[in-house]
């Protein structure tokens, strides 16, 4: 993507538009921002999610527009140059699609949990029990030092409904993981250990730890080991190597095979994964396995056609957009800087043969 050359956007956007800075919010924006080669920049595309504060013109609103801007014209270059049909385009829009499935069983997960009596009564902080709420204070008195009886008591309830969260999340896993077949490049993990990683997890007794994910460790390390000849404990030592072999790692959870890497959560902390240190992460194997099977419920009761729910795919469709648009900027610049054109000249070329109206004013 060649958004680091948006400089010379913002230059353009700056001549063509008044000087003089202000602040506002992109509610205050009309739908459609600009046009490229006669097609509409609208505001949903630049701004996908509102930005509520005010903001400033220059300095934040036109940059956004020009970096959309830049990355359109690519776009439109590269599939007039039909590089949305090369083998590249579509091998990426297969991890882009792999990655939406994941990101959308999420969040049909979060609705569906939103719907468990349990879950929902938990959240509700007025359905703490004064009793319940004096326990806790008794529990943990140091969290309610200088307080009234009566203050220490309506300070718990919160408190005390997150812990009834918890525990409602714990027994759901109990009762509906615990049992489960989960699978790990052919070998099955063994159920004591999804009922330890369930138990390691209650975040009212302990710091949560990352049981499931050191097992799968162990499992790719032990079958890396097999297949290379190579010492256990030298591939352990390898950070690198153990985060590669668990990023490729298939789950297989009851008929949804998911390549761990792809999952938005397991990627956030392979960096920081240290083969020595994997419990201290959070449960992210746990959480992808709670989503699948949660998400598999919901679509059996039916709830991913609720309308609710629709509303909260858009963001999924969004994602698929902005990484088609990533992809084939990607594509278009590889293929230019490799003619030998350097990166200004690429840029500066696609907006002189354009033709751009900005519609702010």
């Amino acid at each position: 993507m060649i958004n680091r050359y948006t400089c010379i956007a913002i230059a353009a956007i700056t001549c063509s538009l008044h000087a003089a800075d202000t602040m506002i919010t992109t509610d205050q924006l009309d739908d459609v921002l600009a046009k490229v080669n006669g097609k509409p920049i609208r505001k949903v595309d630049v701004f996908p999610r509102p930005i509520p504060l005010e903001v400033s013109l220059e300095r934040a609103i036109k940059p956004r527009i020009a970096k959309y801007i830049d990355q359109m014209l690519a776009v439109q270059a590269a599939e007039a140059e039909g590089l949305d049909k090369t083998d590249a385009f579509r091998k990426g829009m297969e991890a882009v699609e792999r990655k939406a499935e994941l990101i959308e069983i999420a969040a049909l997960a979060r609705y569906y949990e939103s719907k468990l009596p349990a879950i929902a009564a938990a959240r509700d902080h007025s359905n703490v029990a004064d009793a319940d709420a004096a326990a806790y204070v008794e529990k943990h008195p140091e969290r309610f030092r200088g307080k009234s009886r009566t203050e220490a008591i309506e300070s718990a309830r919160a408190y005390a409904a997150h812990d009834a969260y918890i525990g409602a999340r714990i027994e759901w896993m109990t009762k509906n993981l615990s049992n489960l077949k989960i699978v790990v490049d052919g070998t099955a993990i063994p159920e004591t250990t999804i009922a330890e990683a369930i138990d390691a997890a209650d975040a009212r007794y302990w710091t949560p730890t990352a049981m499931l994910l050191e097992a799968v460790v162990k499992m790719v390390v032990a079958r890396e080991a097999e297949a290379s000849g190579d010492n256990r404990k030298d591939i352990l030592v390898d950070a690198d190597r153990v985060r590669n072999l668990v990023a490729a790692a298939q789950l297989e959870i009851g008929d949804q095979t998911v390549t761990l890497g792809k999952s938005q959560r397991v990627g956030n902390v392979l960096p920081m994964m240290k083969p020595n240190e994997i419990r201290t992460l959070r449960p992210v194997v746990l959480e992808l396995v709670r989503n699948v099977v949660m998400a598999k419920k919901a679509r059996a009761e039916g709830l991913h056609k609720d309308a609710e729910f629709a509303k909260q795919t858009e963001q999924t469709a969004i994602f698929v957009a902005r990484s088609r648009s990533d992809l084939l900027s990607h594509l278009y610049q590889d293929k230019h800087l490799e003619d030998g054109s350097d990166a200004d000249s690429v840029v500066a070329t696609l907006r002189d043969n354009a033709r751009i109206e900005y519609l702010l004013d």
